[in-house]
């Protein structure tokens, strides 16, 4: 009778600890997915287990043009061409050089030798001297 006890005990805690995960299974899918980019929605898919059994078919598809690939109905993943790739990333770079550029104009703009000046006076002055500054700006603004 002892160990009857005892494996009815184990058999609710089992019991009790499957309805917990069901609880929590059933809060998982009540949770909305996050929507699906339209971008991606436009190419064609193919799940996960495709991809791993067919992945000569799948990289032929990819070098026509993008495809996603999915898990559990979702995409989550592109293929591209690798010559498409480069072409991106190479526009990416471009516009990061371009404003990179722009920064680095701006900046000669300022290494002028009055702004050279103005930041030795600046770390050349003493607390009285930029006090006596903040009160000329602030009385400049003022008016």
């Amino acid at each position: 009778m002892h160990g009857t006890i005892e494996m009815e005990i184990l058999r609710l805690t089992i019991m009790m600890d499957n309805m917990s995960n069901m609880d929590n299974m059933s809060n998982i899918m009540k949770t909305p997915p996050a929507p699906i980019d339209p971008i991606l929605g436009e190419l064609r898919t193919f799940d996960a287990s495709t991809v791993k059994n067919k992945f000569r078919d799948v990289a032929a598809q990819a070098a026509k043009g993008a495809v996603a690939i999915s898990r559990y109905s979702r995409p989550e993943l592109v293929i591209m061409a690798a010559g498409e790739y480069v072409r991106l990333e190479k526009l990416r770079r471009t516009s990061l050089d371009a404003l990179t550029g722009q920064f680095d104009e701006l900046v000669a703009k300022m290494q002028t030798a009055k702004s050279r000046n103005a930041v030795q006076a600046l770390f050349g002055s003493t607390s009285a001297d930029l006090g006596k500054a903040a009160l000329n700006a602030s009385r400049a603004n003022a008016r």
